[in-house]
């Protein structure tokens, strides 16, 4: 019996200690965490991407100088007239443009003469005019220029001219009949009859020596009737050559008759196809 208790007690000892190095071991994993309730969530970490951010200087708006609404006037001048030009100076640009200076040059020019402009807001435009005299005929080009002295820094450089052709006439005599009749109106064979018209200037200028002719019927060339020394440009009072001539004629028929002015073309003119005038004449027998 003493030996049984010993033995029961010596296993109670053995067991007690195993239980206590386990309970202690069992205590050194527990963390601070598990302690006091509390479970942490582990943490991570995590790589972002990094933004790439670009940092780009922004312009400063600029001016941007045309040429609108050009003009000559008159649209076809002669020589020796004063004739104008005109135009518009407009920003269509963002910033305001400074005061500076343009230009209307025309035909060959080098070195035309500046037109002042004012400073122009954006949208808003200004006139330029120049007025001149050419004094010799033919087809020219008038060049508007926009910032011709290239003072104004512009968002756009290429589109400041813009041009315009043009004619300058010569100033020249334009002789022309009129007004053609024949007497008696109803003439006969035998009669005389009396063909005239009134010769007319209709040109910028007076008209030199010329001549004037008539072409009866079948005739081949012109016959020579008078001549002019001078003829004014046309005005009521200048009325003053007229071009006639006697015809007798014995043989009845219908006959067409042709008056001219300036028949050998001896005076430079701006129209050579209105120096004849014609008449049909009905002769009885």
């Amino acid at each position: 019996m003493f030996r049984r208790f010993i033995l029961l007690f010596a296993l109670f000892l053995v067991f007690t200690g195993w239980h206590t190095v386990a309970n202690a071991a069992e205590s050194r994993d527990i963390k601070a965490d598990e302690i006091t309730g509390v479970r942490k969530t582990p943490k991570t970490t995590t790589s972002l991407p990094k933004t790439q951010v670009t940092t780009q200087k922004l312009k400063a708006p600029k001016p941007d100088l045309i040429i609108t609404d050009m003009s000559i006037t008159p649209a076809i001048p002669k020589k020796g007239q004063k004739v104008i030009f005109t135009a518009k100076v407009l920003n269509r640009g963002l910033a305001a443009a400074p005061w500076h200076q343009a230009a209307i040059r025309v035909g060959g020019e080098t070195h035309p003469p500046p037109v002042t402009v004012h400073a122009l807001a954006p949208n808003a435009s200004r006139e330029i005019k120049r007025q001149t005299v050419i004094n010799r005929p033919g087809n020219f080009v008038v060049a508007f220029i926009a910032d011709a002295s290239k003072g104004v820094a512009e968002s756009n450089e290429t589109n400041n001219t813009k041009y315009l052709n043009f004619k300058v006439v010569e100033l020249l005599p334009d002789l022309t009949l009129v007004d053609p009749v024949f007497t008696p109106a109803n003439p006969k064979a035998g009669d005389a009859v009396t063909v005239t018209a009134t010769s007319k200037n209709i040109g910028d200028v007076a008209a030199g020596f010329h001549h004037f002719g008539i072409r009866i019927g079948g005739q081949s060339q012109p016959d020579i009737i008078g001549s002019a020394g001078h003829l004014d440009v046309w005005t009521p009072q200048s009325q003053k050559y007229g071009v006639s001539r006697m015809w007798y004629t014995s043989k009845p028929g219908t006959y067409i008759v042709r008056l001219y002015i300036d028949v050998n073309n001896e005076v430079k003119e701006k129209r050579e196809n209105n120096n004849m005038v014609s008449l049909t004449i009905n002769v009885a027998p």
